[in-house]
């Protein structure tokens, strides 16, 4: 259901279909999110790490990184794996954060490294940056993965479903600044 709201909202946009086996790696980031999720929220730290079929051919994740509040190295993609994916959490909620979207530097790193990138906010909300098409695209809502328990909807300043780059500057730009 997932891989086909992201098929209809490309369309829609007039991007691209989504990648080959997009249904099976986005539930998978799903859940690998929703595992970091709490650990994430409780220390307010980003967690990232790589998603990718692994020498057996098998979907994985490179062990999972403990970033700082706002940033996170993924490493190195291990030898014989085939890279499809970053990941990260944006950690705990805060009033004087918008990390319920992906920041201008999340898109705009995906577009510049070529590779697809899954964050999780504080609300539980999941993104999908292309970096093909240079669009995050909200895969689900409040509350697709656990949502720090602190966590209070800014309804002033909701998402959209999803930005380009440039739209994420023009939200970084235009932000009101009420919640």
């Amino acid at each position: 259901m997932k891989a086909l709201l992201v098929s209809l909202i490309f369309g829609a946009l007039g991007f691209g279909a989504a990648p080959a086996r997009a249904d099976e790696v986005q539930d998978f980031a799903i859940r690998v999110l929703e595992a970091i999720q709490a650990r994430s929220v409780e220390q307010n730290r980003e967690f990232c790490g790589l998603i990718g079929y692994n020498r057996d051919g098998v979907l994985a994740t490179t062990k999972v990184r403990r970033g700082r509040k706002n940033r996170c190295n993924p490493g190195r993609d291990p030898r014989g794996w085939t890279i499809v994916a970053s990941y990260h959490s944006h950690g705990a909620y805060s009033i004087n954060a918008d990390a319920e979207v992906p920041s201008t530097t999340d898109l705009d790193a995906d577009i510049i490294e070529g590779m697809d990138g899954y964050i999780g906010t504080p609300g539980g909300r999941v993104w999908y940056n292309s970096a093909l098409d240079g669009i995050s695209v909200q895969l689900c809502g409040p509350g697709c993965i656990t949502p720090d328990p602190a966590y209070t909807p800014c309804l002033a300043y909701l998402p959209e479903l999803s930005y380009t780059l440039d739209e994420l500057f023009f939200r970084v730009e235009n932000d009101p600044g009420i919640c």
